[in-house]
């Protein structure tokens, strides 16, 4: 995906919200979290503010910037005015950070980001979509039409078949995007991205040949029980 999206990443006791292309994450979230590993393992608080006025994170900023030719800003920026103002920071930095607050947590960030891979996951999956868009343009009945519509509908049907419908109501609340909620973890992206394959493979083989056939493979589909 071209766009740089901001999804929330979803751990045991909270989220984080982070930007899936430049990896840049909220870093209070990140300390918001941090400091719930440290209070449960019985260590006290760490300030954000303190934390970054301290000389070996400051040096670790400046190596960073050494290292890899980053400008500040590419490393820790401030975004924002008075209430609203948020401190997003690069996902090395992150690493940084939560290695400093708790073992335990740090462990959980390398899992979940490194391991897991669920920013690259991301990506892959809204780069599957437009393919599998590419490929509903093809289709013979859908030939030299507008298709945006029939877009929209396979990917509510293939959202139905992930997500349960109490989640895809909440995020409808709340008006924000299903794919860049907690709820995107590693294993609905990893279902969207198997579901959405299979059907460009389908579509490939001429297994699908019409829009009418396409929504009854994905009603198929058994419904994902999250």
């Amino acid at each position: 995906m071209k766009t740089d999206q901001l999804m929330s990443v979803s751990f045991v006791n909270g989220t984080i919200d982070i930007f899936h292309k430049s990896q840049m994450g909220n870093l209070k979230q990140v300390f918001i979290l941090g400091n719930k590993y440290r209070l449960d393992h019985g260590d006290e608080l760490m300030r954000l503010d303190n934390f970054l006025k301290r000389p070996n994170t400051k040096k670790y900023i400046k190596d960073m910037m050494l290292k890899y030719d980053y400008e500040k800003s590419q490393i820790i920026k401030v975004v924002g005015r008075g209430r609203g103002t948020k401190t997003y920071a690069n996902l090395q930095f992150i690493i940084y950070c939560a290695t400093e607050l708790n073992n335990f947590f740090r462990m959980d960030v390398i899992d979940t980001f490194i391991n897991e891979r669920i920013l690259i996951k991301r990506d892959d999956g809204g780069n599957d979509f437009k393919e599998l868009n590419n490929y509903l343009d093809k289709l013979p009945d859908r030939k030299d039409k507008n298709n945006q519509g029939i877009f929209i509908q396979v990917a509510i049907k293939l959202r139905e078949k992930i997500f349960t419908g109490q989640q895809i109501a909440e995020c409808k609340d709340k008006k924000i995007n299903i794919w860049n909620s907690s709820y995107a973890n590693t294993r609905t992206l990893e279902k969207r991205d198997d579901f959405e394959k299979k059907l460009i493979f389908s579509i490939q083989m001429d297994f699908i040949d019409s829009y009418e056939k396409i929504k009854e493979v994905i009603d198929k589909i058994q419904v994902a029980r999250l």
